[in-house]
């Protein structure tokens, strides 16, 4: 994804390609491990740019409310459907919401940058892979300000980060600097590194990286 080119369009016209390596058919060994730190029992969570991932069905099982949002309404139509979830859509002003009928998953159809309150209440739970490290640079330096406007002041958020040689591979997933997430995140967050693991990449375009670095961070709204 260059600079210039448009975002929404390039994430629509992968999922109609069918070229979402990023997708995995696992729960997150992360968000598995870590969930009870940012979501009390039958809490409601926020997936930013959630794709279909097979989380939100295991969240919503857990008897919590998740709410994604999603540019593909391709990804949006999939979730359901392999998830054996019966569900109705609602067209609204700038979204399209995929909602299940017993409410557990919500999913709008939509630009994330514009989302905001008008839809759901604040969020107190986010989890963010996928999200961050979809936008180029000059698009990651307005999402932390925007990321807020949609958080409760009590939020507990975790962050999933990739960090690999970007002369290598032009992304995205794009790189993530530990130095990156203190800039455009630490002066709304306190920001705390969980986890650091070194990783082979999913997408065999990447195989010139080698070995990358996945971070976790847990994000607290500052006071």
């Amino acid at each position: 994804m260059s600079e210039k080119e448009d975002y929404i369009d390039y994430w629509i016209n992968k999922w109609q390609n069918k070229e979402t390596f990023f997708h995995r058919t696992k729960i997150n060994p992360y968000l598995e491990k870590h969930f009870e730190k940012i979501l009390d029992k039958n809490g409601r969570i926020l997936f930013p740019c959630c794709g279909k991932e097979i989380d939100m069905a295991w969240l919503a099982s857990l008897g919590n409310q998740v709410v994604g949002v999603e540019v593909s309404e391709i990804a949006c139509e999939d979730f359901f459907k392999e998830n054996n979830l019966k569900y109705f859509v609602t067209d609204l002003n700038q979204f399209r919401l995929f909602e299940s009928e017993d409410g557990g998953v919500k999913i709008y159809n939509g630009d994330f940058f514009k989302f905001d309150l008008k839809y759901e209440k604040p969020f107190e739970s986010v989890w963010d892979r996928g999200s961050y490290v979809a936008f180029p640079k000059h698009i990651r330096d307005m999402y932390p300000s925007h990321m807020k406007s949609l958080l409760g002041k009590n939020v507990r958020y975790l962050l999933d980060t990739v960090q690999y040689d970007q002369l290598l591979y032009a992304g995205p997933p794009f790189s993530i600097s530990d130095d990156e997430i203190i800039q455009n995140f630490g002066s709304l967050f306190k920001c705390e590194l969980i986890e650091q693991k070194a990783i082979r990449p999913c997408h065999p375009g990447m195989d010139q990286v080698g070995i990358m670095k996945e971070s976790i961070y847990y994000l607290i709204v500052k006071k």
